[in-house]
């Protein structure tokens, strides 16, 4: 067909293949973290290992997927939410580096996360709309073969991974407080100060991604449309989330806010973001509209 991208039967099923296995790895990394948590802690190592292989295998690909489609998949629902699945593996892999290994179970929070991303990936479309797999890829449309696009995705992504590590943080410290130091789960998670550690550091690190990109689709629109800014709802959603952790911050650097009221102001936020994701692809038209 004129104007489409023809993807070969081996392209499309080393694609798939590849899809398929990092998601297995990933559920496989999943059931590792939490039997970690549950009191088999010889398990901690092959958990990591096993996220590593299902990042690798992710990693293979987006670059498969890369080739397929001639350009970076930066573009739409599916190829959106696998780049922020493969930022906050990432983002998640490095924190558990930096930490010598010694909080696994932050994996057990953050891998349920990023397996209910995928799940959301792969089972709401196919309930909802007709989309099937297909051998062709429709090209980008002007507007959207633009530098721009890159920087303005890649700071998304990561943003949205910063923000995801901080809620999984803010669920294992609301878990401590309720449960309590008698219960063996509670035992198993770190100090509720080291969880609010992370989680300021995480929230600081999306709130970084999450400026950058609120200003660089502000100079996209206006060199696209000649304004820096429509009102649409992506837009604002996006300002809303930003606007959340920027009140988290300020209030946990300079007025020392820790406990319930940060945990709850990260939660907002995060759900907040869920919805500039998913809420607004659904239920809100624009021009980002299942971007």
């Amino acid at each position: 067909m004129p104007g489409y991208i023809q993807v070969s039967a081996s392209g499309l099923f080393w694609e798939n293949t590849l899809f398929n296995v990092a998601v297995a790895a990933y559920i496989l990394a999943m059931l590792s973290y939490l039997v970690h948590l549950f009191g088999k802690k010889e398990f901690g190592p092959f958990a990591s290992f096993v996220l590593r292989l299902a990042f690798l295998l992710h990693t293979a690909f987006i670059i498969t997927r890369t080739i397929n489609v001639e350009r970076v998949p930066f573009v739409g629902h599916f190829e959106f939410g696998n780049l922020f699945i493969w930022a906050t593996v990432l983002v998640y892999i490095w924190t558990e580096w930096r930490l010598k290994d010694k909080y696994y179970a932050v994996g057990a929070f953050l891998t349920p996360l990023a397996v209910l991303y995928i799940g959301y990936l792969t089972v709401v479309p196919k309930i909802f709309t007709s989309v099937t797999i297909s051998r062709l890829h429709s090209p980008l449309p002007p507007v959207l073969q633009s530098n721009w696009l890159k920087l303005h995705v890649s700071a998304s992504v990561f943003g949205y991974a910063g923000f995801t590590l901080a809620f999984a943080a803010a669920v294992m410290w609301l878990l401590k407080v309720k449960m309590g130091e008698r219960s063996s789960l509670a035992r198993a998670l770190p100090q509720t100060k080291v969880l609010e550690e992370y989680m300021y550091r995480a929230s600081a690190f999306g709130f970084l991604f999450q400026s950058i990109m609120i200003i660089s689709g502000a100079i996209w629109a206006d060199t696209s449309w000649g304004r820096y800014w429509g009102w649409d709802p992506k837009e604002m959603w996006s300002l809303i989330t930003w606007f959340v952790f920027a009140v988290y911050l300020h209030a946990r650097f300079t007025r020392g806010w820790t406990g319930r009221r940060t945990v709850t102001l990260v939660m907002v936020g995060w759900v907040a973001m869920v919805f500039t994701w998913i809420g607004v692809a659904w239920l809100l038209t624009g021009i980002h509209s299942f971007g």
